[in-house]
């Protein structure tokens, strides 16, 4: 089956050559593509969530008629011993509750231990650290397993987003379709943003907000050369999002506006809430992971410890179950309805439940948990401020609005695509100005407080770095030429397989260019050919380089740079790739090695912060 998907994807490629379109433009087709299929898929997955959370209810529903039946049976028995009343039996609606949480999060961790890790937690921090340490490679069944258990997870009442997982599930479509049609790893990057624009765009029907997600968050570098693609995949979606939904925005709120130039001054302190409120996420979010690490029990115990906590507080704060939409929208249109303690309660919960739904192994986005802890922190201050004198103040509603934006802005250290997503999902342009001031301050006091995002605090906490990704352009700036090895060790097609194992032994060389009897460059062989052959040791004796050489390489030019080199040596798992002239792929000039490739950088990374020393 693989040997006929590479032939397929080869024919497409090959045909793609010939039409010349086998390059940007066909990176272009990649994306709408990249695009439909995530429209697609977002908007399965919103199905998925509504099937899910009404088979789980049916479900638990049935064990808790059960319950209800068996204690019934025994109280009667105590009625006559011990003069017991059925009616003081109370807690039926917890113990529904609890059952659909606690299934839920348990078959969450299950799926996840056995079929992907990966797919637990939010999302984006996998989808980020692929981008950075693996060249965007994201294993496909990913899709499906991120579906599913997340579907399960928000289904059954995690306090979670279908944000996060949409966009590892969008990334994952991308990845797959560059690996698939063998593009380089740079394409492949590109394409796994494209996937997460993808996802963003059809969610919240904010084709803008989506682009700028992918280039600002998952990509972390906004060029031209990627956001074209990008801006095409999220066009494609919102389309595909529209379609079905209409063009409606993804809450419908009252219209506000700015009251008076003199609210400035409260939005600023608002601004200054969100950040406070956003760090407190932050740190909350992972000390309970690290809590939940600390207990000694099993992984399915840790998810049923979760799901009592989560119905324990969903008897009386249904509301912090869940995406939590409906309860945004209804603070956005009228704070006033929940009064100042309710808010408070919201916003303080919603920090502990999603918290405790990750910790305890939960898959689900942090995204509209931060929306919702802001409308709940917007609408609280809104109400606080009603009576301040000398100048008019807008309705709760707006600063609900706001607190929104500025969370999410604290929270991700992405400002702009925190101000233009809500704009997007609200519609209302109107109170923009609140909205910038707002944010940009949040993100301040959240960056001065914690250097890392609530998407990179994972990866630093797990040892990884994206520093690197500042340093690119190191790579960038370097050629082929600088790092080319060009007294190579060449065979022909005729060598025999022992030959090239005596030269293996002999020589420090991993790989071997072939060439043909006029010289010609055919192919390469490594590691990975001749240890297949080494496991069939009855045909060794008839092996000669013509059986083993990968004809199929990826071929380099003095000019390419080494950043895209580095790039495909990721992807392809490969130590060695050959370099060819210009226009003339038989031309053999040498080779680069992954080796030569990462000394450079070192050297250049050295050489570079001896400089900003010495300034």
């Amino acid at each position: 089956n693989m040997i006929k998907v590479n032939k397929v994807s080869s024919k497409i490629v090959e045909a793609a050559r010939r039409l010349k379109i086998f390059d940007d433009t066909f990176i272009l087709i990649l994306a709408a593509l990249v695009g439909l299929a995530g429209g697609y898929f977002a908007i399965a997955f919103r199905y998925l969530i509504i099937y899910v959370t009404a088979s789980l209810r049916i479900m638990c529903g049935y064990i808790s008629i059960g319950i209800h039946y068996l204690v019934l049976q025994i109280s009667k028995i105590f009625s006559i011993q011990h003069g017991f009343d059925i009616d003081a039996f109370t807690g039926m609606q917890f113990v529904y509750m609890s059952l659909i949480s606690i299934v839920g999060l348990m078959l969450v961790a299950l799926i996840t231990n056995v079929f992907a890790k990966e797919a637990k937690g939010h999302g984006v921090p996998e989808v980020m650290s692929a981008v950075a340490r693996r060249g965007g490679i994201i294993r496909p069944r990913i899709v499906i397993v991120k579906m599913f258990v997340s579907a399960i997870c928000i289904g059954s009442g995690g306090s979670v987003g279908r944000e996060g997982p949409i966009v590892q599930i969008g990334s994952a479509i991308g990845s797959a379709l560059g690996q698939f049609f063998k593009v380089s790893g740079s394409a492949v990057t590109v394409l796994v943003g494209c996937g997460a624009a993808a996802g963003i765009s059809a969610t919240f029907n904010a084709p803008i907000a989506g682009t700028l997600f992918a280039s600002e968050v998952i990509l972390r570098d906004i060029r031209i050369t990627s956001v074209s693609p990008i801006l095409i995949s999220s066009l494609v979606a919102a389309s595909v999002s529209r379609a079905y939904y209409g063009n409606s925005p993804a809450f419908t709120v009252s219209h506000y506006e700015l009251a008076s130039y003199g609210e400035l001054g409260l939005y600023c302190v608002l601004g200054l809430l969100a950040g406070l409120v956003a760090v407190l996420f932050v740190k909350v979010l992972y000390k309970t992971e690290d809590i939940f690490d600390a207990i000694k029990i099993h992984w399915l115990l840790k998810a049923a410890v979760g799901g009592l906590l989560l119905g324990l507080v969903g008897v009386d704060f249904s509301e912090i179950h869940g995406v939590g939409y409906g309860a945004i929208e209804a603070i956005l249109n009228n704070p006033g309805q929940y009064g100042i303690v309710i808010l408070s309660l919201f916003c303080m919960l919603k920090i502990v439940m999603t918290s405790v739904t990750i910790g305890a192994g939960g898959s689900g986005g942090v995204f509209a948990p931060s929306l919702f802890m802001g409308a709940a922190l917007g609408g609280l201050f809104g109400i606080c401020v009603q009576g301040v004198p000398f100048f008019d103040i807008a309705s709760p509603g707006a600063y609900a609005l706001v607190g929104m934006s500025a969370v999410v802005a604290g929270t991700t250290h992405a400002p702009i695509q925190a101000i233009l997503i809500l704009v997007e999902m609200t519609g209302n342009y109107e109170i923009i100005l609140p909205i910038m001031i707002s944010c940009v301050i949040s993100n301040i006091v959240s960056k001065k407080i914690e250097s890392g995002s609530i998407y990179t605090m994972k990866l630093v906490r797990r040892g990884e770095s994206l520093e690197i990704g500042k340093d690119r352009s190191i790579l960038r700036k370097l050629r082929v030429g600088d790092v080319i090895v060009t007294n190579c060790i060449t065979i022909n097609m005729e060598t025999t397989f022992h030959e090239i194992m005596r030269l293996m032994r002999t020589t420090n060389a991993d790989a071997f260019p072939v060439l043909n009897k006029d010289g010609e460059f055919v192919g390469m062989i490594g590691l990975r050919q001749i240890s297949k052959a080494l496991q069939n040791e009855d045909v060794q004796d008839h092996l000669f380089a013509r059986d083993l050489v990968l004809s199929d390489q990826y071929l380099l030019t003095l000019n390419k740079d080494l950043l895209e080199v580095y790039n495909e040596m990721r992807v392809g798992e490969q130590d060695c790739l050959p370099v060819v002239a210009e226009g003339d792929s038989k031309k053999l000039i040498g080779i680069v090695t992954r080796f030569h490739v990462m000394y450079r950088y070192n050297k250049e990374l050295v050489l570079l912060q001896g400089d900003k020393k010495v300034q």
